[in-house]
């Protein structure tokens, strides 16, 4: 009776015990998680990089595609640890809100349409024409302007139905800039307002990529315009596009790469260079690369270090890291300059962001 009265009373201890350091563990602080918003254009990419990092690396990080208007407002408002833009940030607009901006890869925006009897890619349009569309003024597909450009394409009468983005787009500020600088007097009637745009006459105009990808697929005679990545995953018939060469051009990663080989993009800094309608064989021509922005002095070391250490793991796969995605990926020499620049990132104040000892004690 004895033996058992003290085995009981030995088991109840351990109890205590196991429940003491349950409690302990399901109670001790969790690192917030990281959080980014931002451009909608290379989300999926973003996506795709948190799912690599999060298994391994706690806390987990978080991408909202809100658009890059609103990625560039909550990070220059401290809401958000990184925020995202396919339009860089001047430098002195860099300088006034405290912001460090790197590229992180690139990729084109594609006219889609929803033509029906017309086979997915056959469509060819150029710059002046695209324009003319978006512009309001030319009204069905049969149009004597299209059917000049695809003679051997059995184009429908149907109305032509101009879907854009409601929403603060960095993907519309680069399309209404390539439509503005390749087809001047074509795209006068399209007012550029930052990441939005006023198209004249009435226009179905959704917020978000997908929504916009929806439309198009779920209306006849629909135009709209997306990056690459959203042709084959949702099944959208891109266009084919006149480049400067006088080449029919097709969206492909081949195409956004001769663009950066073109252009020299990144060779010697991390300054933006426009990457539309460049002239180079092969070229695709509306391509943009895409950036991130963080804060040069965050209110929180700790919390810089696991946003920027998630972008450095990121690079550090290299081009594997956007294979498949429908983008391209960075030169090897920009990546390995970003690189160097995140391990080594310091505070204006000189202070050092501890990246590389994010996850140092982990095995």
């Amino acid at each position: 009776m004895t033996f058992f009265k003290s085995w009981v009373a030995a088991w109840g201890c351990m109890a205590c015990a196991m429940v003491m350091a349950q409690s302990s563990t399901s109670t001790a602080p969790q690192a917030p998680m990281v959080v980014g918003a931002g451009a909608t254009f290379p989300a999926k990419v973003y996506q795709q990089w948190t799912q690599a990092y999060g298994p391994v690396n706690q806390p987990a990080v978080a991408y909202r595609p809100s658009g890059s208007s609103a990625g560039v407002r909550q990070v220059v408002a401290r809401e958000v640890d990184f925020g995202a833009s396919d339009v860089p940030l001047p430098a002195a607009e860099l300088d006034k809100r405290g912001l460090f901006q790197f590229p992180t890869l690139v990729g084109g925006i594609v006219p889609v349409v929803n033509l029906p009897g017309v086979p997915a890619g056959a469509l060819r349009l150029d710059a002046p024409t695209l324009a003319t569309i978006f512009a309001g003024k030319i009204e069905r597909w049969s149009d004597p302007a299209i059917r000049a450009l695809n003679p051997s394409l059995a184009l429908p009468s149907l109305p032509i139905v101009r879907v854009v983005r409601a929403d603060g787009s960095g993907t519309t500020e680069v399309f209404v800039r390539f439509l503005r600088e390749s087809a001047r007097e074509q795209a006068a009637p399209i007012e550029p307002q930052g990441g939005k745009a006023q198209w004249p006459g009435q226009v179905l105009a959704v917020e978000g990529s997908s929504k916009l990808s929806a439309a198009v697929k779920a209306t006849p005679g629909a135009i709209g315009y997306v990056s690459s990545d959203y042709l084959v995953r949702d099944g959208l018939s891109g266009t084919r596009l006149r480049n400067r060469r006088g080449e029919w051009a097709e969206p492909s990663v081949q195409g956004f790469k001769r663009a950066i080989v073109a252009t020299g993009l990144f060779r010697h800094d991390l300054e933006p260079v426009s990457l539309l309608n460049v002239d180079g064989v092969g070229v695709w021509p509306i391509v943009t690369a895409t950036y991130v922005l963080v804060p040069r002095e965050p209110a929180s070391v700790q919390r810089a270090a696991r946003t920027l250490h998630f972008f450095y793991q990121s690079f550090l796969m290299g081009d594997k890291a956007v294979a498949g995605s429908g983008f391209a990926p960075l030169p090897a020499a920009t990546q390995a300059r970003i690189v160097a620049l995140l391990s080594d990132f310091r505070t204006p104040s000189g202070q050092r962001v501890p990246v590389l000892a994010v996850g140092a004690d982990r095995p």
